[in-house]
């Protein structure tokens, strides 16, 4: 166990149950953002990730959805109350998606993702009663919380690697009508400083152009483009490294090059702990907004089922007048 989980043993328990994804382009380094975002978590007491074969520098492409768990607390198992132990809660939900790259129709490994979030959204919604009238506060009120009541995916990374794509931008977009967005910067062990200013802002300038609504930490977009302008941290996109500093080759062509710094502790901190309670409420605010879409267009169909026999009767009578009237 760590020294942090030492100092403060409710630390894990504070991040309670939350889903995170991380989208993308083939080879970006999904797989390894994942890792690195709950290996190196000091308060993770168990995880389910492999072991890496350091001797191993294949590319593994990632062909499926893949549900990761991670445990910062422990619980009596729900199955056995009587339980004296406690196990691993596997609280923190880490889903890594196929590249939209690796596949000749780019859509096909997307709509698979956007298949699997909007059914947890279905699957909610089923479990409300329809023959009780519920409110959006009641909603929020049993839905944010840190103890499991959804599987929504609390929030989406989307990983950019040197460019943006118009493809990202319209991805991102569908994404953000059910997931908290978070665009990420990566590899930037790879680019320079400057580099990754300059993709920063293009990234926020053409966001913001195309009306995509990523989760901006509270900080509204002008805010962040100055931020990002002057190398301020502390908002999206954040900046993050795929290699550990120790792991990074050292340059010996005689070629100054400083790399951006990584940003992962930062983002991290602020989705797990600064940020968190606010991330679950938008979370949920996206699933109540979609309920209310999907209900009026439930409500529409009943309406048009009901009134069809109605039109189909009216008709029916007006061809049985005019028939009348072809006889006489």
């Amino acid at each position: 166990m760590s020294d942090t989980m030492l100092m403060n043993p409710f630390a894990g328990q504070n991040i309670g149950y939350l889903r995170l994804a991380v989208v993308g382009d083939s080879g970006v380094g999904k797989t390894s953002f994942a890792r690195q975002f709950t290996e190196t978590l000091p308060e993770v007491l168990s995880h389910d990730w492999e072991p890496l074969d350091e001797s191993d520098e294949d590319y593994k492409r990632t062909d499926a959805l893949v549900e990761k768990f991670s445990s910062t607390m422990m619980e009596i198992p729900w199955d056995n109350m009587d339980a004296d132990d406690e196990v691993p809660a596997r609280n923190l939900v880490f889903v890594d998606t196929p590249g939209y790259g690796s596949v000749v129709d780019a859509r096909s490994n997307f709509d698979l993702f956007m298949s699997y979030v909007g059914q947890t959204f279905e699957e909610k919604n089923k479990r409300i009663s329809p023959f009780t009238e519920v409110s959006n506060n009641e909603l929020m009120r049993s839905l944010v919380t840190g103890v499991g009541a959804h599987k929504f995916i609390d929030v989406c990374f989307y990983l950019i690697v040197h460019r943006l794509k118009p493809i990202d931008v319209e991805f991102m977009r569908l994404i953000s009508e059910k997931a908290n967005v978070v665009p990420v910067i990566c590899k930037v062990d790879t680019q320079s400083e400057q580099e990754v200013i300059d993709l920063k802002v293009h990234v926020l300038k053409t966001l913001k152009e195309q009306g995509v609504s990523i989760y901006t930490f509270r900080i509204d977009y002008d805010r962040l483009i100055n931020m990002a302008e002057t190398g301020q941290s502390g908002g999206p996109p954040f900046a993050v490294s795929n290699v550990t500093p120790q792991s990074s080759d050292d340059s010996d062509d005689g070629v100054s090059f400083t790399p951006a710094s990584n940003e992962l502790p930062l983002l991290r901190k602020l989705v797990l702990e600064t940020q968190i309670t606010n991330i679950r409420q938008f979370t949920v605010k996206k699933f109540i907004n979609w309920r209310g879409k999907h209900v009026a267009q439930q409500q529409q169909i009943q309406q048009q089922q009901v009134q069809q026999p109605y039109y189909q009767q009216q008709q029916q009578q007006a061809m049985q007048h005019q028939y009348q009237q072809v006889v006489r």
